[in-house]
């Protein structure tokens, strides 16, 4: 800023400004009585009074005292002495540069209006500075005129100096007459400096050091006027021309001196002064605005803010931070739970990221949940947005990125979601077609959708656009859109997202449940940040107050203390609040001292509501007929709406529409987000819109206005606005008397909810559905068959789809009781056995299936004997007795209704079966076989022959190369009856169970991963979370890869089974990882870090459930690490242990192999001890190698190293030296061939303990180093340092 009119050296000057350079005192300014004289550096102020009077020597005696008594660094007038100049009594100072504020002001008036604004404020604030610095050393200036002040240049603002200190009075104790005395001279003759700074208007006489007393009323026709009619002409006068803010601040110090009660309040220090001064300095914009006499302010209105936002600095801080985090590190989401009572400014405080999320050319997504609308939609209707805001303002480069990602990522799947996100279509540009989502089951459809909106979510995030998406009022949220929120915030590949959400804590209910799911969530490794934010401060509130009214901060405390006091510092209730003073006249506009003032003592009388929603509605009370009644439709309508929706609700009559939405968006109530779309400023403001309507009458209130909208909805519009008026009309159901127009509501339940199920509402779709049910009549199943039909059997999925099994099983009896025939009752069985194995019945639910079964002409034991067993055997052999690979091929479609019924029940309850009745679930794979060979192929067929391939290659059979057929022709089938959906369990039966006898392990890896992204999309998250426990099992076990990067994917694996609630194969994954993490080294517990638990009471509660299958895994793992860490007691004992748990009939998984080899060398390592049990440990052993020898015959590849390894250790045990050893050295070459890294490494180190035992040191050492080298390339750095350890033990 441009200071030049300071400064500058002015021969005529007449204060302390002029001298020469020869060394003469200069005589710069002579009165009657006095001269000032400068001589360089120094001034000399002499009494040129031929006869000077004591008094005026002792006035020179006061100059010298007042300078000496303030503190040094104070900016007056410094006197060095006093003594005579050429005879006369003088005082010597130090000079001070700049010029008087009378010869700064002409030269600053001449500036641009901008710029002299800020320069004029920067010189007052200059003055205001020194005048403080006077009284906080105990003495009044007493004479503050434009003459007195010397204003200089000083690091690109002012310094002001005040020099005549004649008239300054020393107080030695700040008491209440100092106070007064700085109030009625110092400030009042401010008030006067400032209204000449700012204003130029003259009140002092030029050239007279004269106090501001001496010029109020200085003329006879100011003498007899009224002080309060002077006051008045004043206050219009110092309000011309100048911003509002600065006016009042002048005004104020002018006249609230002495007992006048013309004002709320006074200034009464310079300090308050001052950092008024330095508020308006620091925000012009605000406070230095010119006052425009706009339409609000002529009609007396107080304009506030729409989204009042103050105070709140270490929230913000929080949530910038986290904002930050994402878009800079990536990584996991972070989920930032924003919680308060309703009107605080929760989402005031999130829309503080808004800016910065834009500087970061990132995205917001925004949903609000509703009491009275479909909360399951929320989700997708702000994703829909979301898509619908990057059409249209999106860059095409933009664009073309996300839409490859979502493509390369979602893929088809889009397609699932497009009905629920229509906009997605349009972005994608119609890529896939929404049929593709059409062929699955609800359930499946509801777990898919969760996964797609996942991968969806992580596509459209990236470093370049990060993303934060805002859900506001989560206490209002169904379950479901909790648990996506949960699977999104601990997705492993979503990455620059942060999650925002907000709800209210003062409902016990909902916030109990939301604080659950985010501990929960925070236990699952989620990045939790809870904000809580609470009522304002008064400090805030008095800011908003000085912005909103354009006062001075000093200056609004009364108010602001009243106001807070009445509103508790609630954010919303402080405007409401405000907006109602204004209302009522207790705060006006005064035209006359263009300010806004207030009534403090009406305030403070004022009576108010303890309810927020209470004082906004009386309030609406007060407004027009015709905004009521408008208020009262458009809350029925919910949080945002359209006007031709409202249009449909008006009543006949009614209000004219856009003169209501004119009126409500101008008086703050609806906000239009886009041409004929609002929503409202806030969900209170809705609620007390709400309030309107007397609660007796709200039943009808909404069943006329349902019925109303669906009178004038045409058909083609019904789908847009039927869940309006569905959710209207149910709310006044039980008003409804005539059976017709019960049937008429049921029947649009049946529409709305079959609608939700489609677009994956499934929680409003139960509501819809259960309303309809109460709707129809006991003589419905008679009257409208199909109507009841449908609506109990889309009831039931819904229900089962939202878990809420109490009210399931509360109905479900109805339609297996009231249908007509046995195939109307399939769909509630197939819910029945599929919730009773959900609830962990599965006992129960093999008995209900069995008995559906035997309905539906299949008879099939409950319980599984050993002679039914192998009568069953020999029935599936006759069946495929002669049919090849291709004769199976080609049979025909399964057409017969009740026997795809019937291998669809099987199905169901086939898994369950393999772990409480293991005998009774081959049986099940051979009836599907047979149905299938008998009946038709069917998709469910592919999955069946895969279990029977399974069963083939059993420890029961081993019969490889028909298990290999049969999984040949699983796939095969799978794929030409396009059965995507049984990818995930076909893989699992053929690559995990089947191939590994025929093929490399490595060969299966890649297909388990398949297995799991077609799981994932088609819904089937049991089978996709199990493709991925083969897949961690036969990686680490089988072969052999890195563990550094099987540790990370492993812990992936485990997030994404608990965040799809599979928590079995979470915990199965959760040993794979523990095993990691010993083999690596790591002494992080997995137990611990997932479930807060220990391996042993896992394992005790596997047992307690009877759950061999988890039981087997444990004393896998434990045996698996006693053996490799070298203790082979222990080893023996868990190997002892797990001989209980056989795999019987049911299958051998990849890993069993290796679990088979461990046996065998434990057994051949105590047969070499000599003991008692010698024999049997040999006897084992030899077992093993026969059975290890009849696997490499059928798969070399897999199991030759092994094989060689046993027979080396075998012909140890019988001291074959030489056999011994060559076998060593081919199993090390066939595992480094064959690339296991830890079978090599095993080998090398086996060889090791033979060479000790005939005390070839050396050779033991070389092959220790070797399995060293090799434990360090698999990565397990566990078993690196127990190799080192033993090699110093031999060293």
């Amino acid at each position: 800023m441009d200071l030049s009119c300071v400064g500058e050296t002015n021969e005529h000057s007449t204060a302390e400004d002029s001298g020469d350079s020869d060394g003469a005192p200069q005589l710069v300014y002579q009165s009657s009585s006095t001269a000032i004289y400068r001589l360089k550096e120094k001034g000399i102020k002499v009494i040129v009074d031929p006869s000077p009077s004591e008094e005026q020597i002792l006035q020179l005696v006061h100059e010298h005292n007042i300078s000496k008594f303030l503190n040094p660094s104070c900016r007056k007038r410094h006197v060095l002495d006093v003594k005579g100049f050429k005879g006369d009594p003088a005082i010597y100072f130090q000079w001070t540069r700049g010029k008087t504020l009378t010869q700064w002001l002409p030269k600053a008036r001449r500036r641009n209006d901008s710029v002299d604004l800020n320069v004029r404020l920067k010189a007052a604030i200059a003055i205001v500075e020194t005048l403080l610095e006077f009284h906080d050393g105990g003495v009044v200036y007493n004479n503050l005129s434009p003459n007195n002040i010397v204003l200089d240049t000083f690091e690109g603002s002012y310094e002001a100096t005040l020099i005549d200190l004649s008239e300054a009075i020393i107080y030695y104790k700040k008491d209440d007459e100092f106070s007064t005395k700085v109030r009625d001279t110092d400030l009042k003759c401010l008030g006067s400096i400032l209204n000449t700074i700012f204003c130029g208007d003259e009140i002092f006489e030029s050239g007279e050091d004269l106090s501001w007393s001496r010029h109020l009323g200085n003329t006879e026709e100011e003498t007899r006027e009224e002080p309060s009619t002077r006051k008045r002409h004043w206050q219009q006068a110092l309000g011309d021309g100048l911003p509002m803010y600065l006016g009042t601040l002048i005004s104020t110090l002018l006249f609230s001196g002495g007992n006048s009660s013309s004002w709320q309040t006074r200034y009464e220090c310079a300090g308050d002064v001052l950092l008024d001064l330095r508020v308006a300095e620091k925000d012009p914009l605000i406070f230095l605005k010119p006052l425009i006499f706009d339409d609000f302010l002529l009609r007396g209105r107080l304009q506030l803010p729409t989204h009042a936002f103050y105070g709140r600095q270490s929230e913000t801080s929080m949530l910038l931070h986290a904002l930050s985090s994402v878009t800079i590190l990536g990584g996991q989401p972070i989920l930032c739970a924003v919680s308060g009572s309703p009107g605080t400014g929760k989402t005031s405080l999130v829309n503080q990221i808004c800016k910065p999320l834009e500087n970061a050319n990132g995205y917001f997504v925004r949903g609000k949940f509703d009491v009275r609308m479909r909360a399951d939609s929320v989700i997708f209707s702000a994703l829909d947005t979301f898509y619908s805001d990057i059409i249209r303002e999106g860059s095409e480069e933009t664009q073309q990125k996300m839409r490859s990602c979502i493509i390369e990522s979602v893929g088809s799947g889009a397609a699932v979601l497009m009905k629920s996100i229509p906009s997605l279509q349009t972005f994608l540009k119609d890529h896939f077609a929404q049929n593709a989502a059409n062929s699955l089951k609800p359930s499946a459809t509801e777990q898919r959708w969760k996964y797609l909106l996942c991968k969806l979510v992580a596509a459209s995030s990236s470093k370049e656009h990060p993303l934060a998406i805002f859900l506001d009022d989560l206490q209002w949220a169904d379950e479901m859109s909790l648990d996506v929120i949960r699977m999104m915030v601990t997705d492993p590949d979503i990455k620059y997202c942060l999650f925002v959400g907000v709800y209210r804590d003062n409902q016990p209910s909902s916030t109990n449940r939301l604080k659950k799911l985010l501990y929960g969530m925070q236990e699952q490794g989620v990045s939790l940040m809870s904000i809580k934010i609470g009522p304002m401060e008064k400090d805030c509130i008095n800011t908003l107050l000085s912005e909103t009214l354009c006062l001075p901060p000093r200056l609004c405390h009364p108010l602001s203390t009243l106001v807070h006091n009445k509103t508790g510092g609630i954010a919303l209730w402080v405007l409401d609040f405000l907006k109602s003073l204004n209302e009522e006249g207790l705060l006006w506009f005064n035209f006359s001292s263009r300010r806004w003032e207030y009534d403090s003592h009406g305030i403070e009388l004022k009576e108010i509501s303890e309810d927020v929603v209470e004082h906004m509605s009386e309030r609406m009370t007060r407004l027009p007929h015709g905004v009521q009644s408008g208020l009262k439709l458009a809350a029925c309508l919910g949080s945002k709406f359209n006007a031709d929706t409202l249009q449909k609700g008006i009543p006949e009559n009614g209000i004219e529409l856009y003169s209501f939405v004119s009126s409500a968006v101008q008086g703050g109530y609806l906000q239009e987000v886009s041409p004929g779309k609002y929503i409202w400023a806030h969900d209170q403001i809705q609620q007390a819109a709400y309030e309107l309507i007397p609660e007796t009458k709200r039943e009808s209130y909404h069943l006329l206005l349902g019925s109303r909208m669906f009178l004038r909805t045409t058909p083609e519009e019904l789908d847009g606005d039927l869940f309006t008026i569905v959710g209207n009309m149910n709310i006044g159901a039980s008003l409804i008397k005539s059976q017709d127009q019960k049937l008429e509501v049921a029947r649009l339940n049946l529409r709305a909810g079959e609608i939700a199920i489609a677009s994956s509402s499934f929680d409003s779709a139960a509501k819809y559905l259960m309303l309809g049910i109460t709707l129809l009549s006991d003589g419905s199943w008679g009257d409208d068959y199909d109507l009841t039909i449908r609506m109990y059997d889309a009831a039931l999925e819904a229900l089962y789809v939202t878990g809420d099994f109490e009210t399931l099983s509360t109905i479900i009896q109805v339609p297996l009781f009231r249908a007509r025939c046995f195939n109307d009752k399939l769909n509630a069985y197939h819910i029945m056995v599929r919730f009773m194995i959900a609830s962990g019945q599965a006992r129960e639910a093999i008995s209900k299936c069995v008995s559906v079964l035997a309905q539906l002409g299949e008879l099939v034991p409950e319980h599984v004997n050993n002679n039914v067993y192998a009568e069953e055997v020999q029935q599936v052999k006759r069946s495929l007795m002669g049919l090849s690979e291709d004769d199976l091929l080609v049979l025909p479609l399964m057409t017969d209704v009740r026997k795809s019924a019937c291998i669809q029940f099987m199905s169901h309850i086939v898994t369950p079966a393999s772990t409480v009745e293991p005998l009774l679930a081959p049986v099940l794979v051979f009836r599907m076989v047979r149905l299938s060979v008998d009946h038709g192929m069917c998709n469910t067929s592919a999955f069946a022959f895969g279990l029977y391939g399974a069963w083939l290659v059993s420890a029961t059979n081993s019969d490889f190369e028909g298990g290999y057929r049969m999984g040949r022709l699983a796939i095969t089938l799978m794929n030409r009856l396009e059965a995507k959906e049984f990818i995930p369990r076909v893989y699992t039966s053929v690559y995990a169970f089947i191939n590994i006898w025929k093929e490399p392990f490595q060969a299966g890896l890649a297909k388990h991963l398949e297995g799991y992204d077609a799981g994932a999309l088609s819904g089937d998250m049991e089978f996709a979370m199990n493709c991925l426990y083969q897949y961690g099992a036969c990686a680490l076990n089988n072969c052999g890869e890195d563990l550094v990067e099987l540790e990370k994917n492993v812990r992936l694996y485990i997030r994404r089974a608990i965040q799809c609630n599979q928590i079995y194969c979470a915990k199965a994954l959760v040993l794979l990882h523990e095993q990691t993490l010993i083999l690596t080294g790591s002494n992080e517990s997995s137990y611990s870090t997932f479930f807060d638990s220990r391996e042993d009471v896992l394992y005790q509660d596997a047992i307690q459930k009877g759950d061999t299958a988890f039981c087997r895994y444990i004393l896998y793992k434990r045996k698996f690490l006693s053996y490799f860490f070298g203790d082979m007691d222990a080893a023996a004992e868990f190997f002892e242990m797990g001989s209980q748990y056989s795999v019987g009939a049911n299958g051998r998984l990849s890993h069993i192999s290796f679990g088979v080899l461990i046996d065998g060398l434990i057994a051949l390592f105590f047969a070499r001890k000599h003991r008692e049990d010698e024999n049997r440990w040999q006897n084992i052993g030899e077992a093993v190698i026969d059975l290890v020898r009849q696997w490499a015959k059928n798969s070399e590849w897999n199991f030759i190293n092994k094989l060689y390894l046993l027979e080396a250790e075998y012909f140890f045990l019988k001291n074959e030296e030489t056999k011994a050893l060559e076998k060593y050295d081919q199993s090390i070459k066939a595992a480094h061939d064959h690339h296991f890294v830890h079978e090599e490494g095993l080998a090398y180190e086996r060889a090791a303990g033979f060479h000790l035992q005939y005390e070839r040191k050396g050779d033991a050492l070389v092959c220790l180093t070797q399995a060293k080298k090799c434990y360090k390339k698999w990565g397990a750095d566990g078993l690196v340092s127990h190799m080192e350890r033993t090699v110093l033990g031999l060293i």
